[in-house]
């Protein structure tokens, strides 16, 4: 019944929000919607709505977006923005290859709603060009973003998998390498289709590194370990100083007060699946249906990544089963085959961050993404069920 509960309310998810354009409400139907089938008791709403508020991991994330849109419209205000992309621009003078430099870059960051990093600048360079359209510029945008999670050992998930499989890090990374080169290459041929130029010039170069000195710190300071959420906002707030137009780049991330309550919705989504421990429940009941444990291994993650949006949420709620399902020296194979899975619900999943963001940033539906990403996606999956079946 969990199961079925889970799967009714991501199903009523996606449809209210073809139909009402509301990622929020969407949210909260789907809420209720797994509530009432599981009967869940009035007094769980309101405990996972505390749990959500004194959540210090949402109250990063909610200053980890601030400060992105503090930056991105101090950027946007200063001019600094179309400096950046100008600079891009004459680099790589094919803007289809820009937009989709620019979030690969950023996906070095692993930051919650990191994709948000890259999306003004990418928008900038889809304006200016006639044949990107703002539904190719989000796929492009989202995909590069994502492209690094599959094997970029900077990333949480890779450490916790790792960890859970007990296998060093450097074998993750490895052998997920093909699983990501799948990702980026299917995605480069898919939706940008053409080949890269170089024009290196000391004045672009300049001006690129003059422009984007702010997007720079943070990546240096993210590589070496510091907590994103602090180095993104200090980071903005010294950026923000050194400008003249400090009212009217806060009065822009104001007015976006609507995506600070979607993710209040985002995570009391994530309260509340926890609180109710549907995700135990849900294990159990794949086991009971004599499902065979190879379905399981990547139907188990999958789902956890729909469902939480997370990779490291949905590798945290479901490895723990799947790695005891493991025999003795499959433990890697496993491990690649259940994260590969995991990966590919979360990029697919309504309530992941980015999509959320980056979606309601371009004023684009989920099943526009959805459609562009689903063929490359779809490739780097069964390049990782081939590597599993290789090791």
């Amino acid at each position: 019944m969990n199961t079925i509960a889970v799967i009714t309310g991501l199903a009523l998810l996606a449809i209210t929000m073809r139909l009402f354009k509301n990622i929020t409400l969407s949210l909260i139907i789907a809420i209720v919607t797994i509530g009432i089938i599981l009967m869940i008791p009035l007094t769980t709403y309101f405990s996972s709505f505390s749990t959500t508020i004194s959540d210090w991991e949402f109250w990063k994330v909610i200053i980890t977006i601030f400060s992105i849109y503090l930056l991105g419209e101090t950027m946007s205000k200063s001019g600094d923005s179309r400096r950046f992309t100008s600079a891009i621009k004459e680099i790589f003078p094919n803007p289809k290859v820009s937009i989709s430099l620019m979030p690969a870059l950023i996906g070095l960051l692993p930051m919650p709603g990191g994709a948000m990093f890259s999306a003004p600048m990418v928008k900038d360079i889809s304006n200016d060009t006639s044949n990107i359209s703002s539904k190719d510029a989000l796929a492009t945008n989202y995909w590069f973003r994502h492209s690094m999670e599959y094997f970029w050992p900077l990333y949480p998930a890779i450490i916790i998998v790792a960890s859970m499989a007990n296998v060093s890090l450097r074998s993750i990374v490895i052998y997920m390498l093909p699983v990501g080169l799948a990702a980026i290459i299917s995605g480069y041929l898919l939706m940008i289709r053409s080949v890269p130029k170089l024009k290196l010039k000391k004045t672009s170069l300049l001006h690129l590194v003059i422009s984007s000195w702010p997007i720079i710190v943070v990546i240096i300071f993210v590589i070496l370990n510091q907590p994103g959420w602090l180095v993104v906002l200090l980071t903005s707030i010294v950026y923000l100083l050194t400008k003249t137009k400090k009212s009217g780049a806060l009065k822009g991330v104001l007015n976006k007060w609507k995506t600070f309550t979607l993710l209040l919705a985002v995570f009391y989504f994530k309260a509340f699946v926890e609180s109710t421990q549907v995700h135990d429940f849900m294990s159990e009941e794949l086991i009971s249906w004599s499902i065979p444990t190879l379905l399981v291994m990547m139907v188990l993650p999958f789902l956890m990544g729909q469902m939480t949006g997370i990779t490291q949420g949905a590798v945290g709620l479901s490895f723990p089963l799947v790695m005891s399902m493991a025999s003795e020296g499959t433990g890697l194979s496993v491990a690649i085959l259940a994260y590969t899975f995991a990966v590919a619900g979360v990029l697919l999943s309504p309530v992941h961050l980015c999509i959320v963001l980056t979606v309601n940033y371009f004023r684009e539906s989920y099943s526009a993404l959805a459609k562009r990403i689903i063929l490359p996606l779809s490739i780097a999956t069964i390049t990782g069920v081939i590597v599993f079946i290789y090791i």
